[in-house]
């Protein structure tokens, strides 16, 4: 487990723990980051992200990694979910077919194909980026069960609507936009898309 710089009572909990998991230590890098050395400590054949706010069934790590087990010709396997906000939860069905409706965490990779697709880069939607790098090295499987429940509050990095903004033009320019417009709908990175192809056509 990777403490990305907490400035709560995080230490001193995880010290509790240190018999069954490693624990880095160290000062607050940022989330790509964080992701990016936890893949380069990874020693299995696998690789998944949990973030400090959200929680997994049970039957998450078992379900996913039989998905992979029984088609040797994936890279990741990923579930439906959970919403939870304000004492309510709403169920998301994630498809690949649109790929902005799967999630960076609660994803299983096999490791050295998120490696062989360069890991992750320094970006707001650093999952996007990483899954359309990951195309080529295989399929997607889909384990159709909420398995993955994600909490939805003030705090999410995705909560501010510049960032998230920012966010999609940042991947427009690192990507084609008919390759974006391909794998999937997203309304705000199709307003993004829209304005940057105005943009140019009038040559701003």
């Amino acid at each position: 487990m990777i403490n990305d710089g907490s400035t709560d009572e995080t230490s001193e909990v995880l010290k509790g723990y240190t018999e069954w998991i490693r624990v880095i230590e160290r000062e607050n890098r940022g989330l790509a980051a964080t992701c990016q050395e936890g893949l380069n400590e990874a020693q299995g054949k696998f690789f998944a992200r949990l973030d400090s706010d959200d929680m997994v069934h049970t039957d998450w790590l078992e379900l996913l990694l039989n998905a992979l087990e029984t088609q040797p010709n994936a890279c990741l396997a990923y579930s439906d979910r959970y919403l939870l906000e304000q004492g309510y939860r709403r169920r998301v069905d994630a498809d690949a077919k649109n790929l902005y409706t799967l999630e960076g965490c609660g994803t299983l990779f096999r490791t050295e194909a998120v490696r062989r697709a360069g890991g992750y880069r320094d970006l707001f939607w650093e999952e996007y980026d990483l899954y359309l790098r990951l195309r080529p090295e295989g399929e997607f499987v889909h384990v159709p069960h909420p398995l993955y429940f994600y909490r939805q509050h003030q705090d999410n990095m995705t909560n501010s609507v510049k960032s998230r903004k920012d966010g999609w033009v940042e991947l427009a320019e690192l990507w084609d936009h008919a390759v974006l417009r391909k794998v999937g709908r997203q309304a705000d990175l199709e307003d993004v898309l829209n304005s940057l192809n105005e943009g140019a056509m009038n040559g701003t």
